[in-house]
């Protein structure tokens, strides 16, 4: 069982093991004050994590009734266990509404959320690969069902006794990701807007959500305005040089569109597959082809948000071939 460490006066959290996933672990937060309980995501849908969810509730001692859970994204191992907390715990559930309404149309597995991850693969020219939705990590250990919330949106405030948090908009990563901001603590929970080790992935969502590299960029910049001593980030390490490590994932992405730009050049036209063949991963697959099929969704959608960048930027535009495929090209 996973140890619980306290971080400072009212805040704690577990290091909970994501078995089989990349991430190999999630942070989970509990804030304490005046007898009320923040708790901040819940990992995965599995029979494990909800013991070891479990475990940590009766360690700390919580007032249920006095507990709300924070839900800072829509991808399932910050909120696999979202129903079970509303119908088993009755805990008050607070998310943004962007990624609610989103994840909320996932939990039905022939929804029209599902058809278009599946059009989008085929649109990235994956089809060779014989993806199925039941490789997508984010179908499998998704909530089941939907449940009641509480919408919380950029610049609302979520009070816990003594804390007075304001929420972020830490969009880019997914379409509406919420960040919590205690100024007078000077502590920020950020999801996976930064993390430590490892890049987050920034992936195509839709056209209709656009360019979410550039989100992204953006959004990583405004942390440097807030105040922050206290940077709790969702997984492995937390960091202590916030500037330095804005600018390493800057440079990071900088890096990607220079491959991405490189491959264009060296090619009449590329589909997304292409360009993500082509890339750097810092995976033990080196070869794309041999990339387990999970991880074939993300690398795909992260490669398309680099070109989705290069095109908001007027540099790249596509064509859709007689299949429906995207074939990208400089203009």
């Amino acid at each position: 069982m996973s140890k619980i460490k306290k971080l400072q006066d009212g805040v704690y959290c577990k290091i909970i093991p994501l078995k089989g996933n990349p991430l190999k672990s999630i942070n989970i937060y509990m804030v304490k004050s005046r007898g009320e309980t923040l708790i901040i995501d819940t990992g995965f849908n599995t029979c494990e994590i909800r013991k070891e969810m479990m475990d940590y509730i009766d360690d700390m001692d919580i007032d249920l009734s006095k507990t709300k859970l924070f839900l800072t994204h829509l991808h399932s191992d910050h909120t696999g266990l979202a129903t079970w907390f509303n119908e088993e715990l009755g805990a008050d559930i607070y998310m943004g509404e962007v990624d609610y309404k989103m994840m909320s149309e996932m939990a039905d597995a022939n929804s029209i959320r599902w058809k278009d991850v599946m059009s989008t693969a085929h649109m990235e020219g994956l089809d060779k690969d014989g993806l199925s939705i039941y490789d997508h990590p984010g179908f499998k250990y998704r909530p089941k069902k939907s449940f009641p919330y509480n919408p919380i949106n950029p610049s609302d405030s979520l009070k816990i006794g003594d804390f007075n948090f304001v929420a972020q908009d830490f969009s880019g990563h997914t379409p509406g990701m919420i960040g919590l901001y205690e100024k007078d603590k000077k502590i920020l929970f950020c999801g996976d807007h930064l993390l430590k080790k490892i890049t987050p992935n920034i992936t195509f969502w839709s056209f209709e959500v656009g360019d979410s590299l550039g989100t992204y960029l953006q959004n990583i910049e405004k942390v440097k305005s807030l105040d922050v001593e206290h940077l709790y980030s969702s997984h492995r390490e937390l960091i202590d040089d916030i500037s330095g490590r804005i600018e390493e994932l800057k440079l990071h992405h900088k890096n990607r569109i220079a491959e991405a730009r490189r491959t264009l050049q060296n090619n009449e036209e590329c589909t997304v597959r292409d360009i993500a063949e082509n890339m750097s991963w810092d995976i033990s697959s080196k070869d794309f082809n041999k990339f387990p099929k999970s991880q074939k969704f993300f690398a795909a959608g992260e490669a398309h948000a680099h070109l989705e960048y290069l095109r908001a930027k007027g540099e790249a535009d596509f064509r859709k071939d007689e299949d429906g495929v995207l074939k990208y090209f400089l203009k």
